[in-house]
């Protein structure tokens, strides 16, 4: 059985809304729960809004039964719990919540697709758990929605990350999960136009990125490229097959604020797979010195 998403045990929640991509949500959370042995909980959030009858509320209320149902009787033979919560309010404060309340292992959203191709996912559930959540979010886009089950199990992760800010929650969690369920790993860095290569600090920052022992058992390849990091990103974790997009969001509430307004958004949107988003709220940590002899590989 693979290591758990996180190190505490939990359910997997998922936010839902009946849609169409909802409908691709819940068979990629039905497989992640499968890969991951971990309980499922949907949710719905109902907005409040001044015309809201008992007739509505009692139709959300059969559907978000519906979805249960229909999930509980796919994992009934591997005994995997599923429930299902209806709540009114604001949706992503109330996923947020929920998720605290019921220590869930991580947050499986969906976002759609936006008109203007830099607008930031201002005001969308999706980028407003990502801000404000503390654990992993994995965001399924409208490109990612059609195919999405078919990147489980996980065999190829790819992590975009900045070398120049140190070791990251999301860089952590990468090693960990690869190490777990025995996938290769990318490092995947865009390095700025006119820089002729890359410094001997940013390998030493690469090599510190994860544990001794996830480091050694996954041996990550190393990929710098120059260009439009949004658009390398995309290129890459296709171009690789890469199962999960691993990325993070700094501290302070802003999306990867080293890289150009609206990267995440331009990704979320366009990439062929999912996303695990993670909010990075511990500082920086560094391993042993005895393990800076250890070279990874870098291909640039």
């Amino acid at each position: 059985m693979p290591n758990n998403l996180v190190l505490t045990q939990g359910p997997i929640l998922v936010g839902i809304d009946f849609s169409p991509l909802s409908k691709s949500i819940v068979e990629y959370a039905v497989k992640l729960a499968l890969q991951e042995q971990q309980s499922l909980h949907f949710v719905y959030v109902m907005p409040i809004i001044a015309d809201d009858s008992p007739d509505l509320l009692r139709i959300q209320e059969l559907e978000l039964e519906e979805y249960v149902n229909s999930a509980a009787r796919l994992l009934h033979a591997s005994g995997i719990k599923v429930e299902g919560t209806l709540v009114l309010g604001s949706p992503a404060h109330e996923i947020i919540r929920l998720a605290d309340k019921i220590h869930a292992a991580c947050i499986v959203v969906g976002t759609e697709e936006q008109s203007n191709i830099e607008r930031t996912l201002l005001g969308s559930v999706a980028e407003a758990i990502i801000r404000k959540s503390d654990r992993p979010v994995i965001v399924i886009g409208p490109q990612a929605a059609a195919m999405a089950k078919q990147t489980l199990p996980w065999r190829h992760l790819m992590l975009a990350c900045d070398t120049a800010e140190g070791v990251t929650e999301a860089s952590r969690l990468a090693g960990e999960i690869a190490s777990g369920h025995h996938a290769r790993l990318t490092i995947f860095t865009v390095r700025e136009e006119g820089i002729a290569s890359p410094s001997e600090g940013q390998f030493d920052t690469i090599e510190k990125m994860m544990s001794r022992e996830a480091w050694l058992t996954v041996k990550p390849q190393c990929l710098i490229r120059e260009g439009d990091p949004a658009q390398e990103i995309i290129r890459m974790a296709e171009d690789s097959q890469a199962d999960l997009l691993v990325m993070s969001a700094r501290r302070g509430g802003e999306l990867l604020a080293h890289l150009r307004p609206g990267l995440v958004a331009t990704v979320l949107r366009k990439s062929r797979c999912p996303a695990m988003i993670l909010r990075d709220i511990h500082a920086p940590r560094h391993r042993d010195a005895e393990h800076h002899a250890i070279r990874p590989t870098v291909v640039v």
